[in-house]
């Protein structure tokens, strides 16, 4: 069976590298790659197949004959072009589909570039020629049922092939079913129809050239069509009747979980992994159902999130099964691009901090001045859905980047939060900073600074509103001292900016006053960006150094 298979510039997959041994699940979201690797399988056995029609086993000049292959006969893939094969649609280089099979032995096929309407296959010149002299095992890509024909004819073995490869197995159902009824384990498939369902199939029967394929209720004595059935019924009508009809085989199965009640997909596994051994066959499955990654032992897990790898024990298992639900196609996309992730208190809090930044021309502006990857401290990710945390967010993204680097800032919010904010960075940890005051609001309160934004945005004198309205909060003499040293104000100024929601109470308080009406917190950056670099208070200055540190910017 296959060991491992390795793809170079096959679609989404410039080179990538995926351990397939035994039976596995490739467990990932949508648009992880999951069905590439399954069509990517598909086009090797089927170049192979194609290219053993030549019969010429020999090297010519150090290279196999090269064998045309029309984009019509390329049923391992769905396609308008062949550009559309390649990686980033560029052909300057054949695509290698390379396969380690169980014995060791290396079979790398390659599609060399003709025409939006032609490839030509051959193997790698590199490829021994004892293994290229023998058919290799049969290999079957399975999608999920697409609806079964009113009527089905009895069908060639080639054309059954045929038009599983273009993914329509509800064309062919019966043509399976009909299969297996001829061979020794018809029995084997209707015993798991009746434990999986309670219905008895009846073994198909050919009237006029078509098949007549049935099920009845125990007990009653009229049966129905399979057509009368639900989807789910003939998802494991097919998933079966394939692995009972082509064994020693390698099944590519896509979605299988599609139309599956939640109990069905919580068996399935089970029941494909039992008839597999029973096949002698293999068997690679394609999914983001997480009742089926619950269900699969670790070991036989793969994760199409960031690089391919295989799942360590159930506590890794049960962390993507939460992934999934937690994650979204941009997150992983950004845990693999991005220097790190941070948690916020909102957006707000970065457009200050990037403020900031940019007045200090600090290092750290490289990453909050460009889309910088940033969650909310807790959000919903749907609507409806539970709050999701950092540090669940944070484990899951580990699953796609294991060295990713996380910080979490936090508000006082006049409460003091539990534990310890981090004194150093620690790479590839969740890190733990803290505002010392309120909010990161709060570090807009210096007098001059708010003097200056009030006379340059009101008619009113700056620096007499804002001394009207400290003196108001704790009177004139701490109103001096604190206008003197901002960044070490008075015990008791330092417990009201402790204590106090800067947003609405002191500098929104602020700016009331001064007659500035309807300026919501959402433009505070404006005030922090005409702040000079000599009144941003160096607890900022220490976070975004911290920032910087972590992100190796």
């Amino acid at each position: 069976m296959i060991r491992e298979a390795v793809l170079r510039r096959f679609k989404r997959f410039e080179e990538q590298r995926f351990p397939l041994t035994g039976n596995v699940v490739l467990a990932g979201q949508n648009n992880s790659g999951k069905t590439t690797v399954l069509q990517a399988i598909s086009a090797w056995s089927l170049a192979f197949q194609q290219w053993r029609l030549l019969n010429d086993f020999n090297k010519h000049g150090g290279a196999y004959s090269k064998k045309p292959m029309a984009r019509q006969a390329f049923n391992a893939v769905p396609l308008r072009s062949f550009d559309l094969l390649w990686h980033d649609r560029a052909t300057n280089d054949p695509i290698e589909i390379e396969v380690v099979l169980q014995n060791g032995g290396k079979l790398c096929m390659e599609l060399i570039p003709d025409s939006t309407e032609q490839v030509y296959v051959r193997p790698r010149r590199d490829t021994a020629r004892e293994l290229v002299q023998n058919d290799l095992l049969p290999v079957t890509y399975v999608s999920s049922v697409d609806g079964l024909e009113t009527e089905e004819p009895a069908h060639n073995p080639d054309w059954i092939a045929t038009l599983m490869g273009r993914q329509r197995p509800g064309s062919i159902l019966r043509n399976l079913l009909l299969d297996v009824s001829r061979g020794h384990s018809w029995d084997r498939l209707r015993e798991s129809v009746q434990r999986l369902f309670g219905l008895d199939i009846l073994v198909p029967q050919t009237l006029g050239g078509a098949i007549i394929s049935e099920f009845q209720k125990p007990g009653e004595g009229f049966a129905l069509d399979i057509m009368s059935a639900g989807s789910g019924f003939h998802q494991v009508l097919l998933l079966l009747s394939t692995l009972y009809s082509r064994p020693g085989a390698v099944l590519l199965i896509d979605e299988p979980d599609a139309h599956l009640h939640v109990f069905l997909q919580d068996t399935i596994f089970s029941e494909l992994r039992s008839v597999a051994a029973e096949t002698k066959s293999q068997i690679i499955i394609a999914t983001h159902s997480e009742v089926i990654f619950r269900s699969v032992p670790a070991d036989r897990l793969l994760v199409m999130m960031g690089t391919p790898r295989r799942i360590s024990d159930n506590a890794e298992r049960e962390q993507l099964a939460k992934a999934m639900g937690v994650l979204e196609q941009v997150d992983i996309v950004q845990a693999l691009q991005a220097p790190g992730v941070m948690y916020l208190e909102g957006y707000t809090d970065l457009n200050l901090l990037r403020a900031w930044a940019t007045r200090l021309a600090h290092g750290s502006l490289a990453f909050l001045d460009r889309a910088p990857f940033w969650k909310p401290l807790v959000w919903e990710a749907r609507d409806m859905a539970g709050g999701i945390k950092a540090e669940d967010h944070f484990r899951a993204l580990k699953l796609v980047r294991s060295n990713l680097t996380g910080i979490r800032l936090i508000d006082m919010d006049g409460k003091g939060r539990s534990g310890p904010a981090d004194s150093a960075p620690r790479a590839g940890e969740l890190n733990r900073m803290l505002w010392s005051l309120y909010e990161s609001e709060s570090y807009l309160a210096h007098p001059v600074a708010l003097a200056r934004f009030i006379s340059a945005n009101s008619e009113s004198n700056g620096e007499a509103v804002v001394r009207e309205f400290f003196e108001n909060a704790f009177g004139h003499e701490l109103y001096e001292r604190f206008r003197e040293k901002p960044f070490d104000p008075p015990p008791l100024v330092k417990t009201y900016l402790t204590t106090t929601k800067a947003r609405t109470e002191i500098v929104g308080g602020v700016l009331t006053l001064a007659g500035i009406h309807g300026f919501s917190y959402t433009d505070f950056d404006r005030l922090a960006a005409i702040m000079e670099p000599s009144e941003i208070h160096p607890e900022v200055v220490e976070k975004l150094d911290f920032i910087q540190t972590a992100f190796g910017l």
